[in-house]
């Protein structure tokens, strides 16, 4: 299991990432009785007999030479039925996958939510070519942001001045979230 929620969607927005995505989009709506994580990419999707096997701990598609098993789906699927929430993979081959998970931020065995600005620094600033929107919303306020708007704002993301004014951006938004 991960260790935090900003874990488990840092590895899913990865995931989008190695299918070849060239736009992702990661959703997270916080209330006070459910939390809701969404990820939709374009990347190149799944079958639904390698969706079957994806859901397998024992099962990996590869990507990954020093690796024999796959548990980011599996960790997903674990972490929504210990906690009482539900898990949804629709997958299409060729056109992209949406993950969407539904936990009750209530729930005792539900992981600590995180640093979500550290995530989403990170995952801004991976190495990737497309486009990663993060939309973030909790107690009726929200704030959106997009790879590319930043990129056109502030240049190469990876400069250190850069990532310290993406770092002050996200975290001014989390703190109007409450």
């Amino acid at each position: 299991m991960h260790a935090t929620i900003c874990d488990l969607i840092t590895d899913l927005v990865q995931n989008s990432i190695e299918a070849d995505a060239d736009e992702i989009t990661l959703n997270v709506e916080e209330t006070k009785t459910n939390l809701r994580i969404v990820i939709q990419d374009n990347g190149k999707g799944m079958s639904a007999a390698t969706l079957a096997k994806a859901k397998d701990p024992f099962w990996s598609d590869g990507k990954h030479r020093h690796r024999k098993v796959g548990l980011g789906l599996p960790f997903l699927l674990q972490t929504a039925e210990m906690t009482g929430g539900s898990a949804e993979i629709e997958s299409e081959e060729g056109r992209g996958t949406s993950v969407t998970l539904n936990l009750d931020p209530a729930h005792v065995d539900l992981p600590m939510f995180g640093n979500f600005t550290s995530a989403a620094v990170s995952l801004m600033t991976y190495g990737f070519d497309g486009n990663l929107t993060i939309e973030h919303s909790r107690n009726n306020q929200a704030y959106s942001v997009s790879r590319n708007d930043l990129i056109d704002a502030l240049g190469c993301l990876n400069d250190m001045q850069n990532m310290v004014l993406l770092k002050q951006f996200i975290e001014s938004n989390e703190k109007e979230l409450g």
